[in-house]
């Protein structure tokens, strides 16, 4: 499935050219789930392992990724009982909700 987030092939982050996909929810199961659900984006290196601001090392960054994919998929797929269902957890941050 396209990205929920990533139309083009650049950093999600800084608009970079890249070379790295990063599924947003990751882990053995939850990594096929995000590929199935468009829940990854394009990272360049920095924003995905390899500095102290990437997504694997920055948990703030990846904290608000998950919240973004999740609100969007919320928006374009499903209700957020059926991304509970699919993912087991809420990612959006309560004071943030609509």
């Amino acid at each position: 499935m396209k990205s929920l987030l990533s139309q083009k092939k650049e950093c999600y982050i800084c608009g970079l050219p890249t070379v790295h996909k990063h599924h947003i929810f990751y882990g053995s199961a939850n990594r096929r789930i995000s590929e199935e659900q468009g829940c990854w984006v394009y990272l360049c290196p920095a924003h995905h392992n390899m500095s102290n601001r990437s997504v694997h090392f920055d948990k703030s960054l990846d904290n608000w990724l998950k919240e973004t994919c999740q609100l969007a998929w919320e928006k374009q797929i499903g209700s957020r009982e059926d991304f509970m269902r699919l993912f087991g957890k809420n990612y959006v941050r309560e004071n943030d909700e609509e």
